[in-house]
């Protein structure tokens, strides 16, 4: 029964044969739906986002040959700051950076080095808007992505300020997280990390410049959410590392226990 307008009506339920027709819609609906997606493909053949090359069933985004060419950061690297190490006979130890003075955070992992056929695509992503290369990107993160967190652990991406947000559309760092850890959604806190003041871009500036840049750029708006857990906080790209360790340093100042870092790219050094 329902009220419409002042007039109070008996509802009717659906009989079955209103209810299979529903159901005979939507089978047709998706009947057509993958008929429309093979005709555009036959129209216009999926292509990769690197070479243009044209992709086989089951590609996402990204040819065999490009995924097979993305730069995996792999042993010997410091333990801490992931930086990779020469001496390959050792395996990983702590480099002098981090043996003289231990960054905030417990350890960096990056999954490809930044540069072909990483680079363009995040380059598209963050400069034109282009999230049609998260297929691609979805890709080559499955080739190297680190232990899924556990349900107590909390994800948090490195966020921008609400001006470069409004800009953007979107935060990439937000969007890496959702593909590194699809079952995990539930654990990331989009809003805890804020970044309150407007900074310029870290793109050409000096380390000296950069940790200037970043300074008291950042406060976590609720540290009950952080207080005593493991956090991995999420970027696209690392470079120095001035923006992680400013992020690390305000976590832990809020109580959180731990903080390690997961970047899709690094720069090579």
């Amino acid at each position: 029964m329902v009220w419409s307008g002042f007039c109070y009506m008996e509802s009717t339920p659906r009989n079955n044969t209103e209810i299979r027709a529903g159901e005979m819609d939507q089978k047709q609906v998706a009947i057509l739906q993958r008929w429309l997606k093979g005709v555009w493909d036959l129209l216009f053949p999926p292509s990769c986002f690197v070479c243009s090359a044209f992709l086989s069933d089951g590609a996402r985004g990204i040819c065999s040959d490009c995924l097979q060419d993305a730069p995996l950061i792999i042993s010997p690297l410091c333990p801490v700051c992931g930086r990779g190490m020469s001496d390959s006979a050792v395996g990983d130890h702590l480099c002098g950076s981090c043996l003289r003075k231990k960054p905030p955070y417990s350890s960096v992992r990056g999954i490809v080095h930044y540069q072909e056929p990483v680079a363009p695509l995040l380059h598209s992503l963050k400069y034109q808007g282009d999230t049609s290369v998260l297929p691609a990107l979805q890709a080559i993160v499955t080739l190297g992505l680190p232990e899924t967190p556990s349900e107590e652990d909390r994800i948090i991406p490195v966020p921008l300020h609400i001006h470069r947000l409004r800009q953007r559309g979107f935060n990439q760092a937000l969007l890496l997280a959702q593909l590194f850890f699809p079952e995990r959604k539930n654990c990331i806190l989009r809003d805890t990390l804020q970044r309150i003041r407007h900074t310029v871009p870290q793109t050409g500036l000096d380390g000296a410049a950069r940790r200037k840049n970043m300074s008291k750029a950042f406060r976590v708006c609720d540290p009950g959410e952080v207080r005593g857990r493991k956090i991995i906080l999420v970027d696209d790209v690392y470079t120095t590392g001035t923006t992680v360790s400013e992020c690390s340093r305000v976590l832990l100042t809020a109580g959180a226990g731990e903080v390690s870092v997961l970047t899709l790219a690094r720069v090579r050094e």
